[in-house]
């Protein structure tokens, strides 16, 4: 899944190629943007994080920051888990 992180700006969710889900190799980072308050982030999980991402939240709430980072994600301080964007099919 791809998590969206907010902090004084972030952002999480997966990326798809033609029909199908494609989770990368390894965590990927999008660049930041922002709006008048926030800066944002995507960060990309693969297949097998995203699973203990949903063994640890059953799908129901955000990730705490100690949890983010435990299961590898890397942001500075400041940052807060902010959205989970599913994979849409193609």
């Amino acid at each position: 899944s791809r998590l969206i992180f907010q902090g004084e700006s972030p952002v999480l969710a997966p990326a798809q190629t033609a029909a199908m889900v494609h989770y990368p190799e390894e965590i990927e980072y999008s660049e930041k943007y922002s709006d008048d308050r926030y800066e944002y982030r995507h960060v990309t999980l693969p297949k097998n994080i995203t699973k203990e991402m949903y063994r640890l939240t059953q799908g129901k709430r955000l990730l705490k920051e100690d949890e983010w980072r435990s299961l590898g994600v890397q942001q500075s301080r400041g940052w807060e888990h902010y959205e989970i964007h599913r994979p849409e099919p193609h």
